[in-house]
């Protein structure tokens, strides 16, 4: 079962920084990554923003979509990812949360 996102912030991610996630896929093999990066802006008291980066292998290299990602602390969390950059070190990947903040 999946965590949902709402349950997610930039606060839970950034206490997982440097640990692996596994993006699943029924059609082909597991593919690592690392959260190695959650960018904050806080600009507005109604609206959350934040950014994460993944780095993850050179190939394969995931399409820009919705991927199931497994953690051992979050659980499963589908997010949609987009690879931003590639370089010798592997793929970098983004995933972008623009929301309204949870009113108390």
């Amino acid at each position: 079962m999946s965590t949902p996102l709402e349950h997610l912030n930039s606060q839970v991610f950034r206490a997982q920084l440097h640990t692996k996630f596994t993006a699943v896929s029924p059609s082909a093999p597991p593919v690592t990554l690392e959260l190695v990066e959650v960018l904050e802006r806080d600009d507005s008291p109604q609206m959350e923003f934040f950014a994460l980066h993944w780095l993850g292998p050179i190939t394969p290299r995931l399409a820009q979509q919705i991927h199931r990602l497994d953690h051992d602390v979050l659980g499963s969390v589908e997010i949609f990812l987009t690879p931003i950059n590639a370089d010798q070190l592997g793929t970098l990947y983004e995933a972008i949360f623009h929301r309204f903040r949870k009113q108390p």
